[in-house]
């Protein structure tokens, strides 16, 4: 059998050596901690972006709110509605209006919007006495005493009145 050898190495072979594990050491450490430094930028950008979406979901919140209480002041008759309203705009043909053309379409639908008339309408001619077409009474006795001939005619025409 065969002994094995140790090899002997030079003293500066072993500084060399020594100087490649420090190296070596040096660049594991400086990894390690670019590892963590990333890992912290990442949680930290992460706690950023979920912080802006809770903001822009409650500015969104705070804007439904805000047109839900415009709707209610303009249509009070919506306090007790409010419920079939959603309902309404759930429907896949209202899905994309806004509140208040939601609103106004829902109160136009179910004959909310209008003010119910009542009766017959009121006159909008005024006073006014309809204008006479053709001869009054007085006229045409006058015609048939100056002009008999004339009476006769417009008399068989229709012109004149039957008194």
């Amino acid at each position: 059998m065969t002994v094995p050898t140790e090899n002997q190495l030079t003293p500066e072979e072993v500084a060399d050596l020594k100087h490649k594990a420090e190296v070596s050491s040096q660049n594991f450490e400086r990894a390690k901690k670019a590892e963590a430094r990333v890992k912290e930028l990442e949680t930290n950008t992460n706690k950023e972006v979920s912080a802006d979406d809770s903001l822009k979901e409650d500015v969104k919140m705070l804007k439904d709110k805000l047109a839900k209480q415009e709707v209610l002041e303009a249509n009070p008759i919506l306090k007790d509605k409010w419920k079939e309203l959603e309902e309404f705009r759930q429907l896949e043909e209202n899905s994309g209006m806004s509140l208040k053309t939601a609103a106004k379409s829902f109160l136009v639908e179910n004959g909310l919007l209008e003010v119910r008339r009542q009766g017959l309408e009121s006159k909008t001619g005024g006073d006014r006495q309809p204008v006479q077409t053709g001869m009054t009474i007085d006229q045409a006795e006058e015609l048939r005493k100056s002009n008999s001939r004339l009476y006769k005619e417009k008399l068989m025409r229709g012109e004149i009145p039957n008194s």
